[in-house]
């Protein structure tokens, strides 16, 4: 495997890797796959649906951050996120107040989504340098369930949230003084900041479950690699008219400074969803009540094989992704 900065390994060599673990159970009904943002497995009469994610390129309120972006995982899939376990690993000479700080977010973000904590494991870990925390989250549900995989040719592509929030937020607080230096506006820099608070789909993204195909969480690689994932996962085209996703102004600011593309940078908190033609009037009411900002940004093409993602501009075609995309972060933290 080859060397990299940082950020998740291709999916190549992370399908190789797979096979040498045993992934087949006639209850396990998603399992790992490109894109699924959470197992699923039939428990019963429903279906248990579980996810873990780690939290490696933050440092600010890093225990609230990690409940969020595991609730979101399974928000996703239309399913109440309920239970979570945190595996908190810290540096050795960590202040006692910094962990208590720490468990204080986590508790808040449990609270802010109706979640318990059920168990974990926290350790003081030699040579880390900054706190680690994978979080692992937990949902049940008794009827249907939401995957990546369900896009169909067809559908309309809806972007939702703030495109590209976390990454400028992330930056923002980690990198404030060079941002300035570059002539990045402090009022944009503190707005940014404040972006990380935002990054809970949980809400919407139950609400939205009843009108879409498909939903995924762009998380690592931003939208454009969601909607990569959205394609691989459903074997399907699309094809994205870049001019309809907005980007705010301070994620365009910070994002020029670093030499970002912020399409392709941190967003938990957004949504790419497929949702088909009948149901589109119905979701974008919706989400006009719930005063969240969106876009239709594309449309789902036919099946295929050999799934590419379509970039246009102007309604020329500018370019196709079909290789994963590593994450813009990793640019900073390599």
């Amino acid at each position: 495997m080859a060397a990299t900065k940082g950020g998740k390994i291709s999916w190549e060599e992370l399908s190789r890797l797979i096979k040498y673990l045993p992934t087949n159970d006639v209850d396990l009904v998603i399992g790992p796959r490109l894109g699924e943002d959470a197992a699923v497995i039939r428990l019963k009469d429903g279906f248990l649906v579980v996810h873990s994610d780690p939290i490696t390129t933050a440092f600010w309120r890093i225990g609230w951050y990690a409940v969020h972006v595991a609730a979101n995982d399974i928000a996703v899939r239309g399913v109440k996120p309920k239970y979570f376990l945190p595996v908190v690993l810290l540096p050795p000479r960590m202040e006692t107040r910094d962990i208590e700080e720490i468990f204080r977010d986590m508790g808040e973000a449990a609270r802010e989504v109706s979640g318990v904590v059920i168990g974990g494991h926290t350790e003081l870990t030699p040579y880390l340098e900054r706190p680690i925390i994978s979080m692992t989250a937990i949902g049940y549900s008794a009827g249907r369930f939401v995957s990546t995989s369900g896009a169909r040719p067809g559908d309309y592509l809806v972007i939702v949230g703030r495109v590209g929030g976390e990454g400028a937020s992330v930056v923002a607080w980690d990198f404030e003084e060079e941002l300035a230096g570059r002539g990045v506006d402090r009022t944009l820099i503190s707005e940014a900041k404040n972006f990380l608070r935002e990054i809970s789909v949980v809400k919407t993204a139950l609400s939205i479950a009843p009108y879409v195909d498909s939903m995924h969480d762009a998380t690592e690689g931003g939208v454009i690699q969601a909607i990569r994932e959205v394609a691989v996962a459903s074997g399907v085209n699309v094809n994205v008219d870049l001019d309809k996703i907005g980007v705010d102004v301070a994620v365009r600011e910070i994002s020029r400074a670093m030499g970002l593309d912020p399409l392709k940078l941190l967003s938990s908190g957004c949504i790419v969803a497929a949702v088909p033609p009948s149901k589109l009037d119905v979701l974008e009411e919706t989400l006009r009540g719930l005063n969240q900002v969106y876009s239709v940004a594309g449309r789902v093409g036919d099946f295929t094989d050999k799934p590419v993602v379509e970039l246009r501009e102007k309604g020329r075609v500018i370019g196709v992704v079909d290789r994963d995309v590593v994450d813009e972060i990793y640019k900073l933290f390599g």
